[in-house]
């Protein structure tokens, strides 16, 4: 049997303690740095733990506030969803067991049907025999076939990068969270972008960092607050994401991120990029992240498979430019590195081409897939709603006008309908008439039945406040 997680086994015993009453709804869930502390296990650990929680429906973040006790409206027991481990008895003989989690339009996701299974179950078996299975202490960087295999396939995309200087890491948060603490340190500012990914503000919360939000747009990020904040040295590091950013959808254009690698140089501040999101475009060319347009090293480019493939496989990366040897040194103390057999395989994949053509076909479902939610919205929504279309990724940024986004999102969830409220990607007050919904669930009738749910609902409240 697969042994789960560290992160799950410990939402499952708080799901235990919820069921049996222990915690009541609206209690609150110990600090994500105490927890870290009481349980002794990472942050990372720790940030997987409540988001799994959260996305079960047991826990609910609050800005600000902390992680509190809920509950499914329909829970009838805990839910067990096995994770993708590797625990092989004999190389020879190992078995992939792929099975995900129940989706919502809350959770920014690949749907179950869109993974490659099979050419993946076909490199899973194969990496067994590969004498380079040692199961012992590897690089710090990580497989030298992945990051080769990683970087022939970026290249093909017009991004060349260097094998040497990639760092493998346990998906784009964990990258992301190394990037942070490499470049800044406790009450440090930290520049984002706004609306910013939830994830990246509880990380930042929980680190210790304070947060200035730079407003974006469809027309991308207002540069000139970004060069003012940069100017009178009020930040220490940006945190920004310049392909379908997360949740709006929207990217930068190529002028922009060339003016933010240059502001880099110049102003002698790192970027983080997270850029989770840049392979799922909505064109026929993937477009290049701020990092190619880096000749300094100032930027820290973090990525994954998490977003495009499947994100049970917990494979990131980073490339830290001149922060490389201080990166390393933070992989280091933190985790001896990432699970060997799952880096093998997954290079095998990606040699073998099947990347390449599982991003192809994918994206092309993600378009068809997109006109139809756009179809259900933008036709059946009433006209004080918008709904921003993406260029690429997985989400939907709706504006609902004069309604409150936590009031609608808790009627919605009585419906079993899941979407994220606008003010989780936010440190301010603003975007409380916003939600987010996931367009990366295959529209099957249920879901187009839930949809059109959604959007009822939004009318009728819609009527209310008018």
């Amino acid at each position: 049997m697969s042994k789960i997680p560290a992160y799950q086994s410990l939402a499952n015993t708080i799901i235990d303690d919820i069921l049996g009453e222990q915690y009541t709804v609206g209690d609150a869930l110990p600090s994500l740095r105490v927890f870290t502390q009481l349980q002794q296990v990472s942050m990372t650990t720790a940030l997987n733990c409540y988001r799994y929680l959260e996305q079960q429906g047991y826990a609910v973040a609050k800005p600000k506030q902390g992680y509190f006790v809920t509950r499914p409206s329909r829970a009838n027991g805990r839910y067990d969803f096995p994770s993708f481990t590797a625990q092989p008895a004999q190389p020879q003989n190992i078995r992939c067991d792929f099975v995900m989690p129940s989706q919502s339009f809350a959770t920014a996701e690949l749907d179950e049907q869109l993974i490659d299974k099979a050419g993946f179950q076909k490199c899973w078996q194969y990496i067994g025999k590969d004498r380079a299975l040692t199961f012992g202490y590897a690089d710090l960087r990580g497989e030298v076939k992945l990051r080769e295999a990683l970087c022939a396939h970026f290249i093909k995309q017009g991004f060349a990068t260097s094998s040497e200087q990639l760092v493998i890491t346990n998906g784009c948060l964990d990258a992301v969270l190394l990037a942070i603490e490499t470049v800044s340190d406790k009450d440090d500012t930290i520049l984002v972008s706004s609306p910013c990914y939830s994830g990246l503000l509880d990380m930042l919360n929980m680190l210790g960092r304070r947060v200035l939000e730079i407003p974006s747009t469809n027309e991308g990020l207002d540069l000139e607050q970004v060069e003012l904040a940069l100017k009178k040295q009020q930040v220490t590091a940006c945190i920004i994401t310049a392909n379908h950013q997360n949740p709006t959808g929207h990217s930068l254009s190529t002028g922009q991120k060339q003016k933010l690698a240059a502001l880099a140089e110049q102003y002698r501040t790192p970027i983080i990029e997270d850029d989770v999101f840049r392979e799922l475009s909505h064109s026929p060319a993937i477009p290049l992240p701020i990092k190619h347009f880096d000749n300094s090293g100032w930027v820290l480019w973090c990525s994954s498979v998490s977003k495009t493939f499947a994100a049970g496989l917990r494979v990131g990366w980073c490339l830290p430019g001149r922060y490389f040897e201080q990166y390393i040194t933070q992989r280091k103390v933190r985790t001896l590195g990432v699970n060997q057999p799952i880096q093998l395989a997954l290079a095998r994949y990606i040699q073998q081409g099947y990347y390449q053509q599982h991003i192809a076909k994918v994206n092309r479902q993600l378009v068809n897939q997109l006109e139809i939610y756009n179809q259900v919205l933008t036709h059946n929504l009433p006209v004080t709603c918008q709904a921003y279309m993406p260029t690429g990724g997985l989400v939907i940024w709706l504006s609902l006008g004069e309604l409150n986004a936590n009031e609608v999102s808790d009627l919605l969830a009585q419906q079993d309908i899941f979407v994220r409220s606008g003010i989780y990607f936010t440190t301010t007050n603003e975007y409380q008439n916003c939600i987010r919904i996931n367009f990366g669930i295959v529209p099957t009738s249920e879901t187009l039945a839930k949809l059109q749910r959604l959007v009822h609902i939004i009318k009728m409240q819609t009527i209310t406040v008018l």
